[in-house]
């Protein structure tokens, strides 16, 4: 093998080949990094929309759950008031009994 004709090129033409080997390898590199960037932007624009669906429905879900909250402290009132009226109506027993003995013993 020749020094001065490495491969049977003359240097020149080895030049010409490796630059055009590195505008191949720099073409192909850019075409992966926009297929890349692309489908990272169309993943990330996916990810929104289902972020601000899950935002959409935890919206829901909170309006809900406040509405349950209300429920709930409206029948505890209610049942808070009917047991307040269940304890008047056993004293008022306790007392009718007590009368209807202590009468019934004269």
């Amino acid at each position: 093998m020749d020094m001065h004709h490495p491969f049977g090129f003359e240097w020149g033409d080895l030049v010409a080949i490796f630059t055009l080997v590195g505008v191949v390898a720099t073409y192909i590199n850019l075409g992966i990094s926009h297929t890349a960037k692309d489908s990272n932007r169309a993943e990330f624009e996916q990810l929104a929309d289902s972020i601000a669906q899950l935002n959409e429905t935890m919206v829901k879900v909170n309006m809900v759950l406040d509405s349950l909250k209300a429920d709930r402290e409206s029948t505890n009132r209610r049942l808070d008031k009917i047991e307040a009226t269940a304890d008047r109506h056993d004293i008022q027993l306790a007392r009718i009994e007590e009368h209807v003995m202590t009468n019934g013993d004269k």
